[in-house]
């Protein structure tokens, strides 16, 4: 047991490195934007999710409420997101993308595939879809 706690924490920390990695990329890749790597994933996790409570996200995200209302604030500011009433909750609006953060978003990810998709990366799709497979298991286990 000892030898697969070491490769899972092995595999943990090149996690980490690569999250580092994938954040001065893009900070990179988007530098001329109006939206930070943070902005950005709240846009993406719209996109994917459709509208919701800040505190929803913020726990579907595992970071704090305040953290992702200092994202979306700047967003509405930025007219990228708007908040809504929520029926079911008079306090907590729901946020949803506008037409200009659903542009935002796809004009990102387009940049980010293209770039992606010209880099010397020597895995198959297979291989790509264990891989998430297995960071997946990971990080599901360690939900629980």
């Amino acid at each position: 047991m000892a030898a697969k706690s070491k490769e899972i924490e092995t595999v943990i920390d090149e996690v980490r490195l690569l999250w580092n990695a994938l954040v001065q990329y893009g900070d990179r890749l988007h530098a001329d934007e109006p939206v930070t790597m943070g902005m950005r994933a709240v846009l993406e996790f719209l996109s994917k999710n459709g509208a919701m409570t800040v505190p929803n996200i913020a726990r579907a995200r595992h970071v704090s409420r305040q953290l992702i209302q200092g994202f979306v604030n700047e967003l509405i500011a930025g007219q990228f997101v708007r908040a809504t009433p929520n029926p079911e909750h008079k306090r907590s609006p729901l946020i949803e993308l506008t037409a200009s953060g659903s542009r935002k978003i796809g004009s990102m990810r387009r940049k980010e595939g293209k770039l992606l998709g010209d880099t010397d990366l020597d895995l198959s799709e297979s291989e790509l879809r264990q891989l998430a497979n297995g960071l997946r298991a990971i990080r599901t286990a360690l939900e629980d």
